[in-house]
């Protein structure tokens, strides 16, 4: 994932799932099955029942239709900090959608009772496991290793933490076409991180939400602005930025 994304609607998303959420319209009726082709390499290899991401994946599979789920508001536990049952919050754009997950279904290296999903129109083309970065990344390697095999690269990064202590983290990857999975921990803070397993289509709404928010950030000047800015001296170009966790 391209941070863009990651660091602005991604983790504004997963930043309030632990507040009480007001109940939103219902969502659009929209449906749009998967690709059967895409459905089939997006299953998981025979030993899925040595991972703990079994249970959240046997109900949300990539590449199948995301299965009509109750509103969170109506699922929520007493203190709200939690969620009784599988449930979807019906606000948002309808391209990430916050599904809540129940306790008894989730690994225990998720951060949250929250995973985000990302919708080609009733479609569930990816899906972002919040997890506890640092602290839980070996038993969330090993999970997605029990579905997918070993991953094809793998690299230890030195992150410094809030306190600025080096923390070494873990960023891995696999892949059964056309579904990519990558793990790793955010640069921002090393004890949280996420998995995230994309189709393609993901990908290219990924790549067209991190356009919206680029051009939202920077609008275009206005003609005046832009005459003066040919006449100034170029600004130097900025130095090439270091490959980070999520662009592979």
């Amino acid at each position: 994932m391209k941070f863009p994304v990651a660091g602005l609607a991604l983790a504004g998303l997963l930043g309030a799932a632990g507040a009480n959420a007001a109940a939103a319209a219902p969502a659009a009726a929209a449906a749009a099955a998967a690709t059967p082709a895409s459905a089939a390499a997006a299953k998981p290899s025979a030993q899925a029942e040595n991972s703990a991401l079994s249970p959240l994946l046997g109900m949300l599979e990539i590449g199948n239709p995301l299965p009509a789920l109750p509103d969170c508001a109506d699922k929520r536990s007493p203190d709200g900090r939690d969620v009784t049952g599988y449930c979807v919050e019906l606000k948002g754009d309808g391209l990430m959608r916050q599904v809540g997950v129940p306790r008894a279904q989730r690994p225990a290296f998720m951060d949250g009772p929250y995973v985000v999903a990302f919708v080609d129109r009733n479609a569930l083309v990816g899906l972002v496991v919040p997890t506890a970065g640092a602290n839980s990344q070996q038993a969330a390697a090993d999970s997605v290793s029990a579905l997918y095999g070993k991953p094809f690269r793998q690299e230890q990064v030195d992150m410094p933490d809030k306190g600025g202590k080096t923390v070494r983290t873990l960023h891995a990857g696999w892949m059964r076409k056309p579904l990519t999975v990558e793990l790793y921990a955010m640069p921002e803070d090393p004890h949280t991180g996420t998995i995230e397993m994309l189709l393609p289509q993901a990908r290219t709404l990924m790549a067209d939400k991190d356009a919206e928010v680029d051009k939202q950030l920077n609008p275009a000047s206005a003609p005046a602005a832009k005459g003066k800015a040919a006449a100034a001296k170029p600004a130097p170009k900025a130095p090439a930025r270091p490959e980070k966790p999520g662009s592979w």
